[in-house]
């Protein structure tokens, strides 16, 4: 799958990171932490983290580092969709041409979808660029 096609569903993918990020960072955590003794046993999360076993320092890891990646790109995503948002609901032609460049960048960021949006609104407007 092209990279093209990915931006489609970045919302999605970060989305999912995220969320794995937590579950991985929370039952990593808690296995790491009750197998040093700092913490006690608890039965509900315990059946959670067991099937692992020593795996589960690595999900720690790759946990911290999903939750943060996850996290950036689905905040990054959602600025993005709204200040594009933003953008598109100006009536202004003058302040929407002046705000073109990011406009464009934003759009082709966010995928193919948001670029046809662009694209019908500088033809309403007949702007060719």
């Amino acid at each position: 799958m092209s990279w093209a096609k990915l931006r489609e569903y970045i919302l999605y993918i970060s989305l999912f990171l995220f969320a794995l990020g937590v579950y991985w960072t929370i039952t990593g955590g808690y296995w790491v932490l009750k197998s040093t003794g700092f913490i006690g046993k608890n039965m509900n999360v315990d059946n959670l983290t067991q099937w692992a076993g020593t795996w589960n320092y690595w999900f720690l890891g790759l946990g911290i580092i999903f939750l943060f990646v996850g996290g950036w790109y689905l905040f990054d995503t959602l600025r993005k969709r709204s200040k594009f948002e933003e953008y598109m609901s100006t009536e202004s032609k003058r302040e929407f041409v002046s705000n073109l460049r990011e406009i464009e960048e934003i759009a082709y960021k966010l995928g193919e979808k948001y670029e046809k949006i662009l694209e019908e609104k500088k033809r309403k407007w007949k702007i060719k660029h």
